[in-house]
């Protein structure tokens, strides 16, 4: 099985490190595909793709069967979840694929450009954060219903399935982090001694 892992990673820090850990520890990939984003529609342009690139490969250097995936850093134009699933299914042709996001972006799958063709073609793997909690959750209980399955060796079979996995307490976020940049604040211990060093070369967030 292949994994599909997108993130904005702006910056990558130690959660996302450990989330990654953790998944490889817990689903046996043959290769988890790490697809940093470059202008998610939903969100606003962050930092130069070429520094987030050298940022996310440096974090993730110790990692076995990882591949760090450009293509969205290199497009000038919005990145959708779809499309991207579809490029890297043609490139994977007789591979099951699993498309990992957190329980807080499923929350507003509905949202997302060509949702429903997502939901239907591709088998999710859901990553439960600490206060995003899936369990009663109003907004998404009719797709759960539909699509949610107790053991990811389902994913083989078919697609449009949905696996929840809980994952360690993570409450680090990237904007949290952006924050403290501008003010100064020290934020070595939240990111990769190598990734502290080369944002603080480079002045980042403090604009």
């Amino acid at each position: 099985m292949i994994g599909i892992f997108g993130g904005t990673f702006d910056p990558i820090h130690n959660g996302h490190v450990q989330v990654i850990e953790n998944l490889l520890k817990i689903i046996h990939f043959d290769k988890l595909i790490v697809i940093p984003n470059g202008y998610p529609p939903h969100k606003d342009k962050g930092i130069d793709p070429k520094v987030k690139l050298e940022l996310v490969n440096i974090a993730l250097a110790h990692l076995d069967n990882i591949q760090i995936d450009e293509r969205e850093l290199n497009a000038e134009i919005p990145s959708y979840a779809y499309l991207t699933y579809k490029q890297v299914q043609l490139e994977n042709e007789g591979s099951s694929l699993a498309w990992v996001m957190g329980s807080d972006s499923f929350l507003g799958i509905e949202t997302w450009y060509e949702y429903e063709k997502l939901l239907q073609e591709a088998n999710l793997l859901i990553l439960e954060r600490p206060g995003y909690s899936l369990d009663n959750e109003f907004s998404v209980k009719h797709i759960l219903e539909q699509r949610k399955v107790n053991n990811i060796s389902d994913f083989y079979e078919d697609s449009g399935r949905i696996f929840i996995s809980k994952i360690d307490p993570i409450e680090l976020t990237s904007t949290k982090i952006r924050d403290s940049i501008r003010r100064n604040e020290d934020v070595s211990s939240l990111l990769n001694h190598d990734v502290y060093r080369l944002i603080k070369n480079k002045n980042l967030y403090k604009e």
